[in-house]
């Protein structure tokens, strides 16, 4: 089992969007990808087994219509109190898991096999995840811009962690590093 990764691109002030929910081009390396970002990328899809996200990154990716074109070809966990009704078909699964971040987690491993389990929306569901111990490695994308106001990754909630840097890599427009997460 390869473990549970948070990947999340965030601005230079640790926002993962702007204002009013805004991706404030956040995203522009992965869609537009330099040479230098195509591996990183690569290896993220190749190595993910499951997602897990949140309600919100859910919607926001259905009313983008994203997800009929995800390279993302594995179960996607959405931690959520409100399933829609009926579930929505889509061209790849989705399960709704109302018992909170363990139990998405859970079963998102189960489903991953050897292959990560990718945390891949919402800062709140990140948070959780890293206030119950359950991430093992965190690979953000630093975007260079300040956003200044938006939805912060990290909180304050005293939650300690401490990380041991394993990758950099410096692309034109995004810095991709990676950790490895220790919990204590």
């Amino acid at each position: 089992m390869a473990g549970v990764l948070l990947d999340m691109a965030v601005s230079l002030d640790g926002m993962v969007c702007g204002p009013g929910g805004a991706d404030e081009g956040l995203y522009d390396w992965y869609f537009d990808p330099s040479d230098v970002s195509r591996p990183v990328i690569d290896e993220l899809v190749a190595t993910t087994g499951a997602i897990v996200l949140g309600r919100a990154a859910f919607g926001t990716g259905d009313d983008a219509g994203g997800w009929d074109d995800t390279p993302y070809e594995v179960p996607h966990f959405v931690v959520t109190h409100r399933p829609p009704q009926p579930l929505p078909g889509r061209s790849v699964e989705f399960v709704f898991v109302t018992a909170g971040v363990g139990a998405a987690i859970g079963l998102a491993r189960e489903a991953a096999g050897d292959r990560y389990v990718t945390i891949g929306g919402g800062a709140d569901i990140a948070r959780q995840c890293l206030a119950e111990g359950l991430v093992d490695e965190i690979q953000l994308h630093v975007v260079p811009v300040l956003l200044g106001d938006g939805i912060a990754l990290f909180d304050r909630s005293g939650t300690d962690r401490r990380l041991t840097k394993t990758r950099v890599v410096d692309a034109p427009n995004v810095t991709h590093l990676r950790y490895g997460v220790t919990n204590t």
